[in-house]
């Protein structure tokens, strides 16, 4: 490597010998020569080598039985440092991240809001984990975060361990839904709740029955979820129930048709469903519930649809008289 003084002596010789370049102000060709130089070495500097976490799933957990099943569907990671975001990574996954030293570390867990690949979310209703760790260029830390509900939560769930299920039929509806404890094969953790039609039975509909319901957040800001674990041969409809004070008729509006999870052995899948999606279409009403249903279009035989820990989940916040919402005690 030449240095400065070298580069100005050999820059000299070279003027004194080119007699083309004697009029010219040397301090400007000189000047040129160390920009030059200054250039390169700022470009010539080593790129620091990321630092690597590495994160095979986020593992959850409930902290009481108010809350249900531990069972979880958490697709993404959402990293951030010292408060910044740095991406959203599908797991399992390796994560560079250009620091190094000790920096604190976030990691939200994230899903796939409906179940859309495109539409993923980090979860409000579940924990970030926290840590502060000293980052090591070039090395990877292996991490196994974990993560619970938040507090503060109401929960609504049917898991069908009980005689009886929360859901009625309605009057139009042709099928019902049972409680099943067998066979083993058609379960997902302990009973099931099953809905059989044949050719002969066109429609079934199954609604909620609760009060509570009617504090479902209006507002696409304010999270309401349902989460369910399912398997079906055949499409279903949830939705929700709407009317507000001057009818007595509910009008539906549907929230997700769930397509096919099998066709022959039965497979379960977990979801999340975003409950304002359909909510926020209907500010002034004042009742809310949900419901399930099947329409057979083409008289087949053989349909099941299979549901277990069906939970409503959602903060119970309040319309005030200023149109703010405030977080409701009970």
């Amino acid at each position: 490597t030449i240095d400065i003084m070298e580069q100005i002596t050999m820059a000299q010789n070279w003027l004194m010998n080119n007699h083309f370049f004697l009029n010219i102000d040397f301090t400007r060709v000189l000047f040129f020569f160390l920009i030059i130089n200054t250039s390169c070495q700022i470009i010539d500097q080593p790129e620091i080598a990321p630092s690597f976490i590495k994160i095979e799933k986020i593992n959850f957990e409930t902290i009481n039985p108010n809350q249900g099943t531990s069972s979880e569907k958490i697709s993404d990671a959402w990293i951030y440092i010292n408060g910044n975001l740095e991406g959203a990574y599908e797991l399992p996954a390796t994560i560079p991240l250009h620091y190094q030293g000790i920096n604190e570390l976030s990691i939200y867990p994230g899903i796939k809001r409906n179940g859309i690949s495109a539409d993923r979310k980090r979860y409000p209703f579940y924990t970030s984990y926290d840590t502060t760790m000293n980052l090591i260029a070039d090395s990877i830390i292996l991490l196994q975060p974990k993560t619970n509900y938040e507090e503060d939560l109401y929960f609504w769930i049917e898991d069908f361990e009980d005689q009886q299920h929360k859901f009625e039929n309605h009057n139009t509806s042709q099928a019902e839904l049972n409680i099943i404890d067998f066979p083993n094969t058609d379960l997902f953790e302990g009973n099931a709740g099953v809905i059989s039609m044949d050719s002969s039975q066109l429609y079934c509909e199954l609604r909620t029955n609760e009060l509570d319901f009617n504090l479902f957040p209006k507002n696409l800001n304010i999270p309401a979820y349902i989460e369910l674990n399912y398997a079906n041969n055949y499409p279903f409809t949830i939705g929700i129930l709407h009317k507000d004070q001057s009818i007595t008729a509910y009008f539906k509006q549907a929230l997700i048709t769930l397509v096919p999870t099998y066709e022959n052995e039965i497979s379960w899948n977990k979801t999340y469903l975003f409950i304002p999606d359909a909510t926020n279409f209907f500010s002034s009403v004042t009742e809310f519930d949900l419901y399930i249903s099947i329409t057979n279009f083409n008289n087949e035989n053989n349909i099941k649809v299979l549901l277990d820990n069906f939970k409503v989940i959602y903060r119970q916040w309040k319309e005030n008289i200023f149109g703010l919402y405030i977080l409701s005690v009970t």
